[in-house]
């Protein structure tokens, strides 16, 4: 890292705390916001915190690898990018550059379905450490489209989530005037003529887009219809018999990710899932939820080791991915740590 970035940014908390000089404001409570009271966000922090270590130090030699292996591919460390939706409003084409740097250092990169660069651009950029995630659609046509997309893109893992079956009462994006897709009106207008270098950059690449559905939109739809569509597109339920459909479909990796009970996690095994990401949305679902931390232990006795299990939500350090990895994990996502960057150094 650059000295003078280092000196800037040393930690993940420095860089979130520069953001908010950075980006509007509508687009950083996106970022950094929960539900509801946000109980959630706060728990997922403390609960890590509260995982602490016995450390050993008089071995007669101590050679620590920071690299693993996932489905037979060498990555280079025990951590990825997240999946994060329309994170073309927290710094344009944020997935291209978080992709980029993915690759350049040889960690998982995983697109999201909603993302706001397309799943064809991101395997450009990421090539065989791009991941994809995916909402299932509720239109067949839909599903089998992007199903066929993904496998011509080159992806070898998808992961599934089955913990978004609802839209959520997001308090800081009513009061901020965050909309999907993104609306623009005096209020978010203020707050980003606020942020001219944010408000340059948008101009150079344009009002972000869901550029993995645009093409499914219904033609001439307004933007009022296009929110009601995208809305509407996915399941309100998650069955047993839809996850097997989709294995019975998807023929490369699968993942299943909002996995936060034992039972969830043994009908994924049952099914034939190759893995499963335990995970509360980063506290952005359910404001009540228990922090992954709290639940691998189990999850990993009813999956056994055989079984790929990532963990997600709340992380922001090396110490965080390690506390991670000491409660059950094989392999940890960050999502906001990752976002903070783009949105504080661009």
């Amino acid at each position: 890292m650059d000295p003078k970035l280092d000196q800037q940014f040393p930690s993940v908390a420095a860089m979130e705390r520069a953001v908010r000089g950075r980006i509007p404001h509508f687009a950083a409570d996106y970022m950094m916001g929960g539900v509801l009271e946000e109980v959630g966000l706060e728990r997922n922090r403390r609960a890590l915190r509260d995982v602490t270590f016995a450390p050993l130090y008089l071995l007669d030699s101590l050679h620590p690898s920071f690299g693993i292996s996932i489905f037979g591919r060498d990555y280079a460390a025990p951590f990825g990018v997240a999946p994060m939706g329309l994170g073309g409003i927290i710094w344009p084409l944020a997935a291209e550059h978080m992709a980029r740097a993915a690759a350049a250092h040889k960690v998982p990169f995983v697109a999201s379905s909603y993302a706001t660069t397309s799943l064809e651009r991101i395997a450009e950029i990421a090539g065989e450490h791009a991941w994809l995630q995916l909402y299932i659609p509720n239109d067949p046509e839909v599903l089998e489209s992007i199903l066929a997309r993904i496998e011509s893109a080159g992806y070898e893992v998808l992961m599934i989530t089955v913990d978004v079956t609802a839209s959520t009462r997001r308090e800081r994006d009513i009061a901020s005037g965050l909309s999907v897709p993104p609306q623009f009106n005096l209020h978010t207008l203020r707050q980003i003529l606020a942020r001219p270098r944010w408000a340059l950059e948008m101009l150079t690449t344009g009002i972000p887009r869901f550029e993995n559905m645009t093409r499914y939109l219904p033609t001439g739809a307004s933007l009022d219809e296009q929110a009601y569509f995208l809305t509407n597109l996915t399941y309100d339920r998650i069955s047993p018999d839809l996850l097997g459909r989709i294995r019975d479909r998807w023929k490369r990796r699968l993942l299943v990710k909002g996995i936060m009970r034992p039972e969830d996690a043994r009908i994924c095994r049952d099914l034939g899932m190759d893995g499963v990401v335990v995970s509360n949305h980063g506290g952005r679902q359910l404001d009540a939820a228990l922090a992954p931390v709290e639940v691998m232990a189990e999850i990993r006795a009813e999956i056994g080791s055989e079984m790929l299990m990532v963990g997600d939500s709340g992380i922001r350090s090396g110490l965080d991915v390690a506390r991670m990895l000491a409660c059950g994990a094989d392999f940890v996502l960050l999502g906001r740590a990752f976002a903070f960057a783009v949105a504080a150094i661009g």
